[in-house]
């Protein structure tokens, strides 16, 4: 991506991940690696809840990209209300903005007249009421939703992680930006590369964390069944940021783990698991988790549950995994479907197929500026 065609414009990215967790390495970093290509002057805005490393500023510094990092508090509502208002004061007079979920969108509208993307990277509502499982959910909720309708009202642009939220987010709100694009989970090809051949040992990856979305009764129930057919052993790459010391799946092995290993480590593995709890909600046709990225794109089949964003169809279309529904026929057929998916020397190539043409960094990438493009030709 050579084009210089938005170099006289400033982009400011407003998220309140961390760059030093496994969605800001994963996710942000390389999507504004490839942004800055484009001739963006870039601003980024994230919280970090320890002291950002040298080595990130100085990076940024390398591709042109001014970040200022303020500090991330802690949990509660009171702690979120002054995220908000801290993010709006901190965002730079700027030509576009990209807001990254809820908080910075409202944020963004509240800070300058610039337009705004709204990036729905979640039901945020839903799914941070769900985690939480608290008996103050129904207030929370209230206030969760207040922000999305907020951004869905006044947000000149919108992206979101799957097409299967859009008709969910029609239904529940007035107003919806009319500029959009469906940019998913991404992945960058050339780091995470395909591996052709099956290792010889059959393992199964856990990687990542896995809060209370996660359904860990049914991965559990799913790799007992597996284990009926096969020789199975089951690891869990953890994340310095979990504060669980196993999942209770039946792993063999726990061991610490950072996003930059992910591409070297995967390829050591016969196929990866992601169930979500079938009975999330609407906030699963939301979701993609980075794991399934980066599994098809390293060529091993996923392990999902029905329902999740638009794995249903990608996973019809390429026969790359199987679906869960937590029914004990379900259980049955799909681990003699997981066997075969091992056992097919084109699987690698076609999980790697759906990598390219749906997780694409590049492609995510070339959505976002053709999306800033029409923003940007809109607001004048």
């Amino acid at each position: 991506m050579t084009m210089k065609k938005y170099e006289n414009y400033d982009l400011t990215y407003a998220t309140i991940d961390s760059l030093s967790e496994g969605v800001g390495s994963s996710q942000i970093i390389p999507l504004l690696t490839k942004l800055s290509e484009s001739g963006l002057k870039i601003n980024l805005i994230s919280y970090e809840k320890t002291k950002p490393s040298d080595q990130i500023h100085h990076y940024f510094e390398s591709i042109g990209v001014e970040w200022t990092p303020l500090k991330f508090t802690s949990e509660g509502m009171l702690s979120k209300v002054e995220r908000l208002n801290s993010l709006r004061r901190a965002i730079p007079k700027t030509s576009l903005i990209h807001a990254r979920s809820d908080i910075p969108a409202v944020s963004a509208y509240a800070s300058h007249e610039a337009p705004v993307l709204w990036d729905v990277r979640s039901l945020w509502a839903d799914q941070k009421v769900m985690i939480q499982n608290n008996g103050q959910n129904r207030s929370l909720y209230r206030v969760y939703r207040a922000l999305e309708t907020i951004a869905a009202a006044k947000c000149l642009g919108m992206s979101t992680l799957t097409s299967a939220v859009v008709p969910v987010l029609e239904r529940r709100n007035i107003r919806l930006p009319s500029l959009r694009t469906v940019v998913s989970t991404v992945v960058d090809l050339e780091r995470f590369k395909l591996s052709q051949t099956m290792p010889k040992t059959v393992r199964a990856l856990f990687s990542g964390t896995y809060n209370e979305y996660y359904d860990l009764h049914l991965s559990s129930l799913f790799m007992n069944e597996v284990r009926k057919h096969l020789v199975l052993e089951t690891h869990w790459a953890r994340p310095a940021e979990s504060n669980r010391p196993n999942l209770g799946v039946g792993e063999n092995t726990v061991f610490p783990t950072t996003q930059i290993g992910m591409a070297d480590l995967i390829p050591n593995y016969s196929f990866g698991v992601s169930i979500c709890k079938v009975d999330a909600g609407p906030s699963l046709a939301a979701a993609m988790p980075t794991k399934i990225a980066e599994f098809m794109a390293c060529g091993r089949p996923i392990v999902v549950n029905k329902g999740l964003g638009d794995m249903d169809s990608f996973i019809e279309e390429f026969d790359v995994g199987v679906v869960l529904d937590g029914t004990s026929s379900n259980l049955q057929t799909s681990a003699l479907k997981l066997v075969s998916l091992i056992e097919d020397s084109d699987t690698p190539f076609r999980c790697r197929a759906l990598a390219e043409k749906y997780f694409n960094l590049d492609i995510g990438a070339k959505n976002y500026l053709d999306l800033y493009s029409k923003m940007l030709n809109n607001s004048f």
